[in-house]
C-alpha cells in the first residue's frame, strides 16, 4: 500500500465529501447522489453495474486473479434542517446527511481512486452504493438482485463521533440488533365518559396492555440475552369526555438472533391478544418486517484488525465491550459471505461532537484518510487470505 497515495486519495475526496454534503438526499430519492457518484466512476474508466432500487455497484480488476472482494457505502440522508454554520451546509431544506453517509460515501470513492490507479493486486474489488439504509433497507433489494453472488468478503464502516479520528471500532460476532416494528390496534365499543359501563374502553385495555408487555424482557428472555420491546406511539381518542372505539400502540421489538427474534414476536402477539381479550376488547398486531441481525465473521473481523494494526499502528484498534441494540442492513450482507462491519472513528481528541441523527453533526473531515486506508487495507488483506 502507497501511503502518499492514499492521502492524494484522500484529498479528492474532501472536495467529493463536500460536494455529497452539501446536496443531500432522502431514502430513495437518491438520484442526484448516484449520478454524482456514477459520473465519477466514469471518469476513472469503471463502468457500473444497476439495480433495480437505484443502487449500482462498480467493479476494479486487479492486474492477478484472485477473489471478488466487496466494500459498501450508503447513499440517504435524514429529514433534518442542518445547524451546522459549515459553509458547505446541506442546500436541500430540511434534509442533511446526520448519520455520515456523505463520508460513506466520499471514503469508498478515495477507496475507487486508488485501487484504479494501483492494480498491482490478486483480484476484484466491488465497490457498492447502496440506497434506502435509513428506511426501507436497501442492502437486501441488491442482495436479492446478486450484488453479492461471487463475493469472498465483504467489508462495511460506519462513522463513530465517540472514537477518536484514527481510531476503529471492530466487535466480532453480534454487533447490531435485528429490529421489527409493530402496530397492536384494540377495538372496543365506544360512548359518553359518564357512562363507562355501557362501554368497552380501549383505552384502559391499552395501558393493561403496555405494562402487560414489559413482563416479556422482564420475565420471558434471559438477562443475558440482549432483547428490547419499546411503545413509542399510543394514540387513542380527542376529546376527554368521549371513550374512543379504538386505540392504536406502535413499537418495535429488538433482538440478537432469529430466533429471538421470532420469540419476541410470538409473545407479543400472544400477550396483546390476551390481555385485549380480559378487557372484552378484539386486539390485531400488525408486524412489520424490519432488519435481521447484523453479526460479524470472527476470522474475517481479526484479518481486518490485523490489517488496521499493521496500516495504522497496535493503539488504533478497539475492540467493542458490547454491541448495541440499534440496526443496519449490512446484514445482508454479512449472510452472503463472511466479512465484518467497523466503526470509524470522527471525533478529534478534546473535542465534543454531536451524536448522530442530530442537526450538528458534522465529523471531522480528517477521517476520511482513514476511512480509505481502512477499506484498502481490509480489501487487499482478504485477497492475500
Amino acid at each position: 500500500m502507497q501511503k502518499q497515495d492514499i492521502l492524494s486519495a484522500a484529498e479528492v475526496a474532501k472536495a467529493h465529501y463536500r460536494h455529497l454534503h452539501t446536496h443531500p438526499e432522502l431514502s430513495g430519492e437518491e438520484f442526484e447522489t448516484a449520478r454524482y457518484i456514477k459520473r465519477v466512476l466514469a471518469e476513472l474508466d469503471l463502468p457500473v453495474h444497476d439495480y433495480s432500487n437505484g443502487g449500482f455497484h462498480g467493479d476494479i480488476k486487479g492486474t492477478k486473479d484472485g477473489p471478488l472482494v466487496a466494500l459498501r457505502a450508503d447513499m440517504d440522508a435524514l429529514p433534518l434542517k442542518e445547524d451546522t454554520g459549515l459553509s458547505f451546509a446541506s442546500e436541500n431544506d430540511g434534509v442533511m446527511h446526520a448519520c455520515g453517509h456523505d463520508m460513506h460515501m466520499a471514503s469508498l470513492l478515495g477507496t475507487a481512486i486508488y485501487f484504479a490507479e494501483h492494480r498491482d493486486f490478486p483480484g476484484t474489488v466491488r465497490l457498492i452504493f447502496q440506497p434506502n439504509e435509513e428506511k426501507d433497507g436497501g442492502a437486501e433489494v441488491m442482495v436479492a438482485e446478486g450484488v453479492m453472488d461471487g463475493v469472498s468478503h465483504c467489508m462495511g464502516l460506519h462513522v463513530s463521533p465517540y472514537l477518536d479520528v484514527g481510531t476503529f471500532g471492530l466487535r466480532p460476532g453480534f454487533m447490531y440488533a435485528g429490529v421489527e416494528d409493530f402496530k397492536i390496534t384494540l377495538t372496543g365499543k365506544g360512548g359518553h365518559a359518564a357512562n363507562p359501563e355501557l362501554c368497552t374502553d380501549p383505552i384502559v385495555c391499552g395501558g393493561h396492555v403496555i405494562v402487560a408487555l414489559q413482563s416479556i424482557v422482564a420475565r420471558h428472555v434471559s438477562p443475558f440475552t440482549p432483547a428490547v420491546v419499546t411503545i413509542g406511539a399510543a394514540r387513542g381518542g380527542n376529546k376527554h369526555n368521549i371513550i374512543p372505539d379504538e386505540m392504536i400502540l406502535e413499537g418495535t421489538i429488538r433482538s440478537d438472533n432469529l430466533a429471538n427474534r421470532d420469540k419476541l414476536r410470538g409473545l407479543l402477539t400472544d400477550i396483546s391478544a390476551a390481555t385485549a381479550k380480559a378487557h372484552g376488547c378484539d386486539c390485531t398486531v400488525e408486524i412489520i418486517k424490519g432488519y435481521v441481525p447484523l453479526i460479524n465473521d470472527e476470522k474475517a473481523t481479526e484479518i481486518v484488525a490485523q490489517a488496521l494494526r499493521a496500516t495504522c499502528g497496535e493503539d488504533a484498534v478497539t475492540f467493542l465491550p458490547t454491541p448495541t441494540m440499534g440496526a443496519e442492513d449490512f446484514a445482508y450482507y454479512l449472510q452472503k459471505a463472511p466479512g465484518t462491519f467497523i466503526n470509524l472513528g470522527v471525533k478529534n481528541p478534546g473535542d465534543e461532537r454531536n451524536a448522530i441523527h442530530t442537526p450538528q453533526f458534522f465529523p471531522d473531515e480528517a477521517a476520511l484518510k482513514y476511512g480509505i486506508l481502512a477499506e484498502v487495507a481490509s480489501a487487499l488483506a482478504f485477497m492475500e487470505k
